[in-house]
């Protein structure tokens, strides 16, 4: 059996997407994997890059190249049945791995730790935004740093996704509902965690970009949020009861950050759905946001909010 597959990502990736594979290509190990690579229509040249690459390295480079662009999700569905290593490593064609023995280090550790489901590492940021540098934060875990559900459930996404690898262990077949999650790596995560822990690895061994064309961190702050509020809405039925409370204390939470943007930018209507889903909810989370009401509280008092939920 192969043991690990690649699985690479891209869409209008020209400016990246050579590095990405090369860090791939340069690896060092003593087992053999693959690399599978979904080029979804991309704009630019980034299909033809990765069409040159495979013409050099034909029986390691595996290429999926829909006629039209599918969009993340759909095409997640379309790649995820390729990869048939024993273990699965992510790498989107915008980020890059920086140390040559990184398989190798995590495939070791998987082997060695039968429990582990998944492990994932620290990475250096590379902001293009700013023109910043700097290195993740180690997220709040156990005191033998590894994840488990309940930890996950207390961060947004503590896993960069260049950083990690997993047992492919999920089967080709995924619940009908996780295709319609907008945020497809925080779902493969949750399900992994149904069958073990995940483990975080404090040496930096890739590097994460943030730029303007990020599916996630080229997104808007708007964006980020409603995905968050809605990814919860779809997974919160298929967890465990005694996690659902904190479930709507999450979507309380993001559906707040919507109401503000919407109401300081004047959009009522859209502000005052999110109200309606934020009551919804009875408001959990908001206890934890005092000093946020209060001051949301004094900005209501300037814009005419109430008068328009009176009519």
């Amino acid at each position: 059996m192969l043991l690990v597959s690649v699985w690479i990502t891209t869409y209008n990736h020209d400016k990246y997407i050579a590095e990405a594979i090369d860090s791939v290509l340069m690896q060092k190990t003593n087992f053999d994997y693959d690399i599978i690579i979904g080029e979804d229509c991309s704009q630019d040249k980034t299909r033809e890059i990765v069409k040159a690459y495979q013409d050099k390295h034909p029986d390691k480079i595996k290429l999926f190249l829909p006629e039209k662009n599918l969009g993340c999700n759909p095409m997640f569905h379309a790649t995820y049945p390729l990869c048939t290593g024993k273990y699965v490593a992510w790498l989107d064609g915008d980020d890059y791995w920086t140390d040559p023995y990184k398989l190798q280090k995590q495939v070791d550790f998987m082997e060695a730790n039968t429990d582990i489901v998944f492990c994932f590492h620290k990475v250096t940021i590379i902001n293009e935004k700013d023109d910043s540098r700097g290195e993740s934060v180690d997220p709040p875990r156990n005191t033998d740093d590894t994840l488990d559900f309940e930890h996950f459930l207390d961060e947004t996404n503590p896993v960069n996704t260049p950083s990690f690898l997993c047992r492919n262990i999920l089967g080709n077949k995924l619940p009908d509902w996780f295709y319609t999650l907008p945020i497809v790596d925080m779902g493969f995560y949750f399900l992994l965690l149904e069958h073990g822990k995940g483990k975080y690895l404090k040496e930096p061994m890739a590097v994460y970009r943030v730029h303007k064309g990020g599916a996630w961190s080229g997104a808007s702050l708007y964006r980020n949020n409603y995905q968050l509020a809605i990814f919860n809405q779809i997974i919160q039925p298929h967890l465990p009861s005694i996690y659902r409370h904190k479930i709507d204390v999450f979507i309380c939470f993001h559906y707040s950050i919507l109401f503000e943007l919407d109401y300081m930018a004047g959009n009522y209507k859209e502000a005052w759905r999110s109200f309606n889903s934020i009551k919804q909810y009875k408001f959990r989370g908001l206890r934890q946001r005092k000093f946020w009401l209060a001051k949301l509280l004094l900005k209501i008092m300037f814009k005419p909010f109430w008068k328009y939920m009176r009519n």
